[in-house]
C-alpha cells in the first residue's frame, strides 16, 4: 500500500495577496437536493465557484474531467458511495492536493475512521449549521493560500 502524506507544519508564508479573488473550485456531491442547494448557495455567496452533482456516477465523471480544490462529499449516494469516490480521489496523483470534506448522516465511529483512512480531511455529521460549515470550508481553503517550505 502506498501512503501519501500532506505536510502542513513547516515554515508558513501567509502574506496577503492583493487583488486576489476567491475563485477556488468546489465540487458538492450530495443527493439530497435541498442540502446540496443550501451548501452550494452559501459557498457561491462566499465567493467560491461551485459545481453540484447529485449521485456517485456523476461525481466520478465530473472528477475525471475537471480539477477541484475542495470536494464536499456525502457518503450515502446513489450509483457509487462516497467512500469509493474518496478512495478514487486519493488514488489519482493529480488530485493529491484536493481537500475532501465528508458530510454525512453516518455518525458511527467506524464510518468516521474509515473516511479518514481513505483520505478524508474533515468529517461533518448531519445535521449541521450552515454558517459553521462555511467557516470550516473557508479555513480549509486558507490552507491552499499559504506557501509551505521545508527547512533542512
Amino acid at each position: 500500500m502506498i501512503v501519501k502524506l500532506k505536510v502542513w507544519i513547516v515554515s508558513i508564508n501567509n502574506t496577503p495577496k492583493k487583488h486576489m479573488q476567491n475563485n477556488k473550485k468546489i465540487l458538492v456531491v450530495e443527493d439530497d437536493r435541498a442540502i446540496n442547494e443550501l451548501i452550494s448557495y452559501n459557498l457561491v455567496k462566499s465567493g467560491f465557484k461551485v459545481t453540484s452533482v447529485y449521485d456517485g456516477i456523476d461525481a466520478k465523471e465530473t472528477l475525471r474531467s475537471e480539477r477541484f480544490e475542495i470536494v464536499v462529499l456525502d457518503i450515502m449516494l446513489p450509483g457509487s458511495n462516497g467512500f469509493d469516490i474518496c478512495k478514487d480521489i486519493r488514488n489519482a496523483p493529480e488530485s493529491f492536493n484536493t481537500y475532501v470534506i465528508v458530510v454525512s448522516a453516518k455518525v458511527g465511529a467506524q464510518d468516521k475512521l474509515y473516511a479518514h483512512i481513505l483520505g478524508a480531511d474533515c468529517y461533518i455529521t448531519k445535521p449541521f449549521g450552515i454558517s459553521a460549515f462555511v467557516e470550516i470550508v473557508k479555513e480549509i481553503n486558507s490552507f491552499k493560500d499559504k506557501e509551505y517550505t521545508v527547512k533542512s
